[in-house]
């Protein structure tokens, strides 16, 4: 018995060992990566870590040549391993890595290269290495190894007059200080330390870009650190936030500080021998913080704007196509125009059609498949035209044209489709009227006509059964009446077009029901428990509700001109302090909802008494 259990059990650790062989022959050649780390950044006199690392089992390592640092061990090679089970299958990898301990002797930036290593059949080479050096004093040792960090990508050199020597600050840096009005900057927001362990964040507030159009490019949850030179400083820097801002107006325009509190973390001494053997104990010290405005100067575009601009900047493409050409009369349909390329897609307004008369044309359906990130705003914009032609014919759309600024060769520049024809043919069931062509009687009609009547038997001695109605009261009231109520109708329908023609008036009259829509919008998100578009919704109605009911475009606002506009129209202080309040909530609760007091209920409550109030005192 006891022989049969060792039997099995040597069984199974033989088909464990295989699986693991097999597995390990798994991996493709695509698959495996060889790449070196290092920091970007270290000071004159410190020892820092350089680290290649395989995802397969490699031979014939060469290393690269060093020579503008000290090597003080190396190369020193380790091996790690880890399994998974996924879905019922197993994996394995393994990681190697040869890890050089290296000095840097002199300043300046100096680049490694590459290393090579033969996995398989293939040799594979890594990246090549930069690293600057400066001098300065030696930061702590905690951060001085660890050659290996993340966000990478970032660069490794800081020279911002803006950014404080402080051994802990907050900063915000722009990649342009100025641009045109409709082009995009992007705005980086990262915590810098110098000797100071820090334990948490709190009350953070980030500001609200007033004037600014902003989308948020990162936002880590957990924040990664990386080492920097600032000013010639070593500093360890963890980004907050990273936005991509466009510029709604033009002038000088001021990004706020961003404020925040920091904990830092400081080992108190004791006599105690029991506190080393345990850790110590620590004291953590908050730091409030605040980042030093940023101006940004945003010219206005030139002058000399074609008549079919509608706003788009940067470098586009026009296409053009109709779904068919050959329809009958009350077929619908659709032209589709597509604006693709790099820009501010998301502020290009629908483009003009020259439609044909006759012909019922309704409002553009508009799609957008638009992509964010560092390099700007991409992707396209497509107009859908809905059309229905009423009567046979040919018809013809003009070529339609769209103007656009290039912000390459600062110049405007137009894009021209082709021209398109429509043929209609007369519809099913329709009439000659419904065609739009009326014919002549001709002879044989009237020959007919004059067949289809026939003679009538006059009837004698016809009996009076009652009076007739002719020329009564009521046969006067009934022609009356419903002239009285034509003449009314008609009046009251140049009354409305007279109304209707001033837009302002009427955006104006129904923004408070607009916004009530809105309103109802947020208040699904609110119970559904969704934070972001909550806040979202409630700033779009918010700045929707204000553009109706003082009449200026949503582009074109800002809390400085909306204070002012309010107070001409008479409306009290503290309801305008009421509004700012509101507003600078709803900014800050999209970035940091737990730095918001009161949560959703209590801020859709201000919302709607608020708008109601204002809806009573501006007219």
């Amino acid at each position: 018995m006891e022989l049969t259990l060792l039997h099995k059990t040597l069984n199974l650790k033989a088909i464990a060992i295989f699986v693991l062989l097999v597995s390990s022959f798994n991996l493709k050649a695509d698959d495996v990566t060889f790449t070196a780390n290092a920091p970007q950044a270290v000071e004159v006199g410190e020892q820092f870590r350089l680290q290649f690392v395989l995802n397969a089992k490699g031979s014939n390592f060469s290393e690269p040549n060093i020579t503008d640092f000290q090597v003080l061990s190396g190369p020193n090679t380790s091996s790690s391993s880890s399994i998974q089970w996924i879905n019922g299958k197993m994996s394995q990898s393994t990681t190697y890595t040869y890890t050089f301990i290296l000095m840097a002797d002199h300043e300046g930036k100096f680049t490694i290269p590459s290393a090579t290593i033969k996995s398989g059949s293939k040799t594979y080479q890594s990246n090549p290495i930069t690293i600057e050096v400066v001098a300065g004093s030696r930061p702590a040792a905690s951060s001085s190894q660890g050659g290996q960090q993340s966000g990478g990508s970032a660069p490794a050199t800081t020279t911002n007059p803006d950014l404080s020597s402080d051994d802990l600050f907050v900063a915000i840096t722009v990649d342009k200080k100025k641009l045109y009005q409709g082009q995009y900057l992007v705005a980086t927001i990262k915590l810098y330390t110098r000797n100071k362990d820090v334990s948490g964040l709190e009350d953070v507030k980030f500001p609200p870009f007033t004037g600014f159009w902003s989308s948020d490019l990162e936002a880590p949850q957990q924040i990664s650190t990386q080492r920097e030179n600032v000013n010639g400083q070593i500093y360890t820097t963890g980004l907050l936030k990273k936005v991509l801002l466009m510029p709604q107006r033009s002038g000088e325009l001021i990004i706020d500080p961003m404020e925040i509190t920091i904990l830092s973390r400081t080992r108190v001494r004791s006599n105690n021998p029991f506190d080393d053997f345990f850790g110590g104990s620590y004291r953590t010290t908050p730091y409030k913080l605040a980042s030093k405005p940023v101006k940004i100067n945003v010219d206005p575009l030139p002058a000399g704007k074609p008549a079919d601009f509608s706003g788009g900047v940067g470098n586009f493409t026009l296409n053009a196509s109709v779904d068919k050409t050959e329809v009958k009369a009350n077929e619908a349909v659709t032209l589709k125009l597509k604006v693709a390329g790099t820009g501010n897609l998301k502020f290009i307004n629908n483009i003009k059609v020259d439609f044909p008369p006759d012909i019922d044309v309704y409002d553009p359906k508009t799609t957008q498949n638009i992509k964010t990130d560092a390099s700007g705003m991409s992707g396209s914009v497509t107009f859908d035209y809905l059309f229905i032609p009423r009567y046979a014919g040919n018809y013809r759309i003009a070529p339609i044209t769209f103007s656009y600024f290039d912000t390459k060769t600062k110049t405007y520049k137009t894009l021209t489709t082709q021209e398109f024809n429509i043929n209609v043919e007369k519809g099913e069931g329709d009439t000659e009227a419904n065609s739009g062509v009326v014919q002549a009687l001709t002879k044989e009609d009237v020959k007919f006509i004059g067949k289809d009547i026939r003679y009538i038997k006059p009837v004698q001695q016809l009996d009076r059964k009652q009076a007739l109605m002719f020329g009564t009261p009521l046969f006067y009231g009934c022609y009356a009446i419903p002239l009285l109520i034509f003449v009314a109708i008609i009046l009251f329908r140049l009354a409305q077009i007279k109304q209707n023609a001033n837009q302002a008036a009427v955006k104006n009259r129904k923004a408070g029901k607009v916004s009530r829509k809105r309103l109802r919008q947020a208040s699904k998100y609110m119970k559904q428990g969704q934070e972001a578009q909550f806040y979202d919704e409630l700033l779009k109605g918010i700045w929707g509700y204000l553009s109706d009911k003082l009449s200026i475009p949503v582009a074109n606002l800002s809390k400085d001109n909306v204070t002012d506009i309010l107070a001409a129209h008479n409306v009290d202080s503290q309801l305008i302090g009421e509004l700012m309040d509101l507003l600078n909530s709803c900014e800050f609760a999209r970035y940091a909802p737990a730095a918001v007091s009161g949560g959703m209920d209590e801020i859709f409550r201000k919302a709607d008494d608020t708008l109601s109030k204002l809806d009573q005192k501006v007219k």
